[in-house]
């Protein structure tokens, strides 16, 4: 087949911009053969948002269930792994324990704790960096704390967010070497390890947290819900609500310590502003970069004919810089139209669960960040920020002062 082929893997832009390579993509067409994956990569918005919206077409690669993939993403009827009918049900009810009337009572009574927590702590210190110290702490505490978890737990969230950043190195194929594969599954059974006492305890002895509500409610959503089926749901609820947001509030805060134009406005104007400052954010450095999707049989995308089976890459991160959906696409826009059109939260029916959780953390951090930090600017004397890693990225570290 006469394929266009990348010069390099987007494997390869590991630590590094991966910016310059989107576009070096797109000079090349929507779609490029990446022969390091053996996939398409996608770089067009309207054809990411094709594949990602119409799964009748193009199937997500775990209704095809490996072994290994169910053991490291928690148990069979895990959300990502249903299909069909189960599936639609369950990520029905997934988005229910997150929408905007809960959310709204979640930022009193854990957003807002959490922030106080972790702010007060930063004001103690003279330089911090903050990714490591606030934002990825502040996304996990949250999830415990709505779990009914010990979120002061220093130890307990550090080694919840260790193990769940090995899981998504290989969900992201950063690493699926054997070793890879080994550590994914050893860190996917300890955190079962580490949940399932909470699990059975709000079975025995239920509350008003998350784990209680899926106890109750989602035998509505899941037919014959067992222990285990609770258990991996609230692995993926954690997930949903954890290292994306963190990953993705650091990239908000780096574009906050560097565009003044953009902190002047959204200090002056908490309203509309840091709304669209958070959309733009979240467009420009979404923190998930890529997905995967498989065809379902023998079709055309994008003008190249493909069989049954083939692997495509929908990098939403370049298609949220797509200049033929945006204008100025590589800079900030306060008022831009349609400023929560762009693929950050993935679309259709595999759209993330935990997107206004996210929107409202981010928002709260940042509010609270200027009016508790009014003077928070990075440390002239301290190494930059760089856009790290590759599946989930976030710029760090982010070395700051606010004396």
């Amino acid at each position: 087949m006469n394929q266009p082929a990348a010069n390099r893997s987007l494997l390869a832009t590991i630590d590094s911009d991966p910016y310059p390579f989107f576009e070096e993509l797109r000079g090349q067409g929507p779609l490029v053969w990446d022969e390091t994956m053996k996939a398409w990569l996608v770089v067009s918005y309207d054809l990411c948002k094709y594949i990602e919206t119409r799964e009748d077409l193009f199937r997500h690669p775990y209704v095809d269930v490996p072994p290994d993939l169910i053991e490291i993403k928690g148990g069979r009827r895990n959300v990502t792994i249903l299909h069909g009918d189960e599936h639609m049900k369950m990520h029905r009810f997934m988005l229910k324990l997150f929408a905007h009337g809960p959310v709204e009572s979640y930022r009193q009574q854990h957003i807002r704790p959490v922030l106080d927590f972790l702010i007060d702590r930063l004001t103690k210190q003279e330089k911090v960096d903050l990714a490591a110290d606030f934002t990825d702490q502040f996304a996990a505490r949250v999830i415990s704390s709505l779990f009914g978890m010990p979120w002061r737990d220093d130890a307990l969230m550090a080694r919840q967010r260790e193990l769940g950043q090995i899981v998504f190195d290989w969900v992201g194929a950063v690493d699926r070497s054997p070793p890879g594969t080994a550590r994914a599954i050893d860190a996917s059974r300890k955190l079962n390890e580490m949940l399932l006492p909470y699990v059975r305890h709000r079975r025995d002895n239920p509350g008003d947290d998350l784990i209680s509500r899926v106890w109750a409610e989602g035998p509505k959503a899941l037919d014959d819900m067992r222990e285990e089926d609770v258990l991996v749901t609230c692995r993926e609820l954690y997930f949903a609500g954890s290292d994306t947001t963190s990953h993705a509030l650091a990239n908000a805060l780096h574009m906050l310590l560097t565009d003044e134009a953009a902190r002047g406005a959204i200090t002056a104007d908490r309203g509309a502003a840091l709304d669209n400052f958070v959309e733009e954010a979240l467009r420009l450095y979404g923190s998930v970069q890529y997905r995967f999707r498989l065809t379902n049989q023998n079709i055309e995308v994008g003008g190249i004919a493909m069989p049954k089976d083939t692997l495509l890459v929908p990098i939403n991160s370049a298609a949220n810089r797509d200049p033929e959906k945006y204008a100025c696409p590589a800079h900030i826009d306060l008022k831009r139209p349609m400023a929560k059109s762009h693929l950050a939260f993935n679309l259709g029916p595999r759209s993330c669960i935990g997107a206004a959780l996210a929107r409202a953390e981010m928002r709260d951090a940042i509010d609270a960040l200027l009016d508790r930090l009014p003077n928070l600017r990075l440390d002239p004397e301290a190494p930059p920020p760089r856009f790290r890693h590759l599946y989930l990225r976030s710029f760090r570290p982010l070395n700051v002062r606010f004396g």
